[in-house]
Formats: structure tokens, C-alpha cells, sequence
């Protein structure tokens, strides 16, 4: 029996992984289309490798149909998930909000410790190898290289990922395979990346950190918040916070983002200690107002918003309605979402196939005998934080497990 893993990522590689576990004589190949394995893996987590999440649940992910993967997650557990890697040699280091790192936080790690095993249980690794299609005759199946070369397989599993970050790996490629055998790929748009805003209310501000709570809004509701280090940019805004609202983004209108530069006061709080510090500033004015509170070029960018145009403005003449102006200011400043930053830049990609034409207890194509999908291609992506490496792993499972399974029964 020969398997073929179309993509050698986190999902390919535990899908291989997991099928030579199964079924230890199958012949398991991965063709990737680079030069290397696993590139993806070494830019998560900032170097360091996010691998996953102790709060992992299926509220975590987004998609058209969501539900798709709780039984993924069922069968491949964050706490299989630990127990595969500390079996690999990778001790965990559990960090804020139960983001799972290797101890050494080495994202180079992980793969190696992938690679190795995948060496010692004999996968086959084609480099270089880019499949433009893949062919189906009476349940065998068949990958065309771009070379003119053919391959054929028991059983696939396409593991190619989405059209994130494209230098390492992710080309969209797998879509296009897809949509010639009939699958539907839902509309594509970037996740986990900077977002792009109205300029207006920042101007002034790129490149400056502030820490502060930010909320997501639609029509006056919040979707979501976070909190941490914001990063004010020429087009918009970035920083942890900002990644893991841009998961809920894709596809929606009408959004903004408030941040509160004071999130551990109330407003009325706010109102108080401004009313301190105008009693105390006396005889100064509005470009020293802010000083020691908040960073300056805000302060004043603030100040602007609340009325007062000039900081020669005399603290003194500060009123009542411009402290409750300010303070409101600096509780809720409103920035409207104008979209998302592109492909290169983005960590995963919301959309892809579509998951009502797969089985979510083998990963198996409803169309294509003997195909499967795992990981970005299909049509869900998770939040920040370990959650989307997770789905790589549980999914990858799944797929590689059953590709082999379904084959040996039907020998029996």
C-alpha cells in the first residue's frame, strides 16, 4: 500500500507520521514542494513555536461550519498532542493564556524532532516536487508534477495548506487542485495579520507600542476583545491584540476597533484622575498634560479629538465637558476597520475547501475515493495562540490514520 502527502507542513508531516504508526508497512511518501520540510513551522510563534493551546475547544475556530472539527479534536487531543511530542523529545512550557511552547522555545525543535522521525520510520521525502494535479480512476489515484512527472498512490492526503505566507509553502496551489475534482473552495482572505484602518485617527502615531485593551465592534456590538501591546503603523494597526481579533474579521463589514488606554479604571475613574492632574498642572499647558500618564504623541492626538486644537491651550481653562470628553476618549477611541493586510504578511487563511464535502470522522473527500484533507486547505482557521497548529496535528491525524485503515480493511 503507498500513501502519497501532498505538502509537507505540520498537518502533512503528522499525517505521515501517523499513517506509518497505523500501518507500518505501507509505503508513506510526502512531497513538498520546497527545498525543505516544515518551513511554516519555524516562523510560528515568533521563532518559537506556539504548538498549541491547553484551552483548545471548538469555539476557537471559525469557518462556515465551524462544528467540523470537534470530532478531529476528539480523537486528537491537546493532551495527545503533548504526550506525541514529549515522546519526540519536546518538553512543554506552558505560558500566558495556555500557549504550549517547546521548553527551549525553539521553533527549529519541533521540526527537527519531526524530521528525525520521520527518517526513522522510513518516510520517503520528495523535495522539490510540485503536484498541479491529481487524477482519480476507479479509486486509485494519480499527482502530476509541473515537471511532467506522475506518482501514483492507494491513498492521498492533500496537506498543501492556504495562500498564507506563500515563501513558506503556502501557495494556494491546493485550491486549484481541488476545484478540478469537483470541490467547492469558499472565499479566501487573510487571518492572524495586521489590520488596515482609517488613517485619520492615528495619524502620528506609526511606530509607537502602547498597551492597551482593544475591542472589535459591529453595529455596535462587541465580537471579540484583547489586550496587550498595540502597534500604531502607517496603515494601521498591529500587535498580538490585533492578530487575534483579525481571526474574526474575515468576510464581516462594518467593523471598527475601540481601544481603552486605561482598561484597569472605569471611566469615572478616568474623569477623577484627570481632574487630579488638572488641579495639580496648573499654569502649564496641554503639551504637558499627558506626560507620566500616557505616551505624549497620543495624549495629544487625543486632546485634538476632544476639541482642543492648539497645546498652548492653558490646562487651567480645562472644563468639566472637556475631562468627560477626554476621559471618554481615552476609554473608547474609535478606529474604523478598512481591511486586512495581505497574504505575505498573514500566519493563516480564513476559507478554503469546503467542509460539508469531506467526512469529519476521516478527513475523506466525499467526491474522491481514497482523498484526503487536513490542516489550512480546508475551511477553517483558529485563533491565535497554538489553536491553528492544533487543528494542523488533530486533523493531520485523522487523515493520515484513516488513509490507511479504509485501505487495509478493504484487503481483509
Amino acid at each position: 500500500m503507498t500513501v502519497l502527502i501532498i505538502g509537507g507542513g505540520a498537518s502533512g508531516l503528522m499525517a505521515a507520521i501517523t499513517a506509518k504508526k497505523f500501518a507500518p508497512s505501507a509505503q508513506v511518501i510526502i512531497a513538498e514542494r520546497l527545498d525543505r520540510v516544515g518551513k511554516k513551522i519555524l516562523a510560528t510563534g515568533n521563532g518559537r513555536c506556539n504548538f498549541s493551546n491547553i484551552n483548545t475547544k471548538p469555539v476557537n475556530y471559525y469557518g462556515k461550519d465551524p462544528s467540523f472539527v470537534n470530532n478531529a479534536l476528539k480523537e486528537f487531543t491537546v493532551s495527545d498532542t503533548v504526550n506525541f511530542f514529549n515522546e519526540l523529545g519536546i518538553f512543554p512550557r506552558e505560558e500566558r493564556e495556555g500557549r504550549l511552547y517547546p521548553y527551549s522555545l525553539q521553533a527549529s525543535a519541533v521540526l527537527d524532532a519531526l524530521r528525525i522521525k520521520c527518517d526513522m520510520l522510513g518516510i520517503e521525502t520528495l523535495l522539490n516536487k510540485n503536484v498541479k494535479e491529481i487524477s482519480a480512476k476507479k479509486g486509485r489515484l494519480r499527482a502530476v508534477f509541473d515537471n511532467g512527472e506522475r506518482l501514483g498512490a492507494d491513498s492521498m492526503i492533500l496537506a498543501a495548506g492556504g495562500c498564507a505566507s506563500p515563501a513558506l509553502g503556502s501557495d494556494g496551489s491546493g485550491f486549484e487542485i481541488l476545484k478540478k475534482l469537483g470541490h467547492t473552495i469558499t472565499p479566501l482572505s487573510p487571518a492572524l495579520v495586521q489590520v488596515k484602518t482609517d488613517i485619520k485617527p492615528i495619524k502620528g502615531l506609526s511606530g509607537i507600542k502602547i498597551d492597551a485593551m482593544a475591542a472589535l465592534i459591529q453595529n455596535d456590538k462587541v465580537i471579540a476583545s484583547d489586550s496587550g501591546e498595540i502597534l500604531f503603523t502607517d496603515y494601521g494597526l498591529s500587535g498580538p491584540p490585533i492578530f487575534q481579533l483579525s481571526a474574526q474579521m474575515p468576510f464581516k463589514k462594518g467593523l471598527c476597533i475601540a481601544l481603552d488606554f486605561m482598561s484597569e479604571y472605569s471611566l469615572r475613574q478616568v474623569y477623577d484622575i484627570l481632574e487630579g492632574r488638572k488641579n495639580s498642572l496648573l499654569g502649564l499647558t496641554m503639551e504637558n498634560f499627558f506626560g507620566g500618564l500616557l505616551n505624549k504623541r497620543l495624549g495629544n492626538l487625543i486632546a485634538r479629538a476632544a476639541g482642543i486644537e492648539k497645546l498652548s491651550f492653558k490646562v487651567d481653562d480645562l472644563d468639566r465637558d472637556m475631562l468627560w470628553r477626554i476621559s471618554r476618549l481615552i476609554k473608547e477611541y474609535k478606529i474604523e476597520v478598512t481591511g486586512l493586510n495581505g497574504f505575505k504578511n498573514a500566519q493563516v487563511t480564513a476559507g478554503g475547501a469546503l467542509t460539508d464535502q469531506f467526512s469529519p470522522f476521516t478527513m475523506q473527500s466525499k467526491f474522491v475515493e481514497n482523498l484526503y484533507c487536513c490542516g489550512e486547505i480546508l475551511d477553517i482557521h483558529g485563533d491565535c495562540g497554538g489553536y491553528n497548529l492544533q487543528w494542523a496535528w488533530s486533523s493531520g491525524y485523522l487523515a493520515g490514520k484513516n488513509a490507511v485503515l479504509k485501505k487495509e480493511m478493504e484487503t481483509i
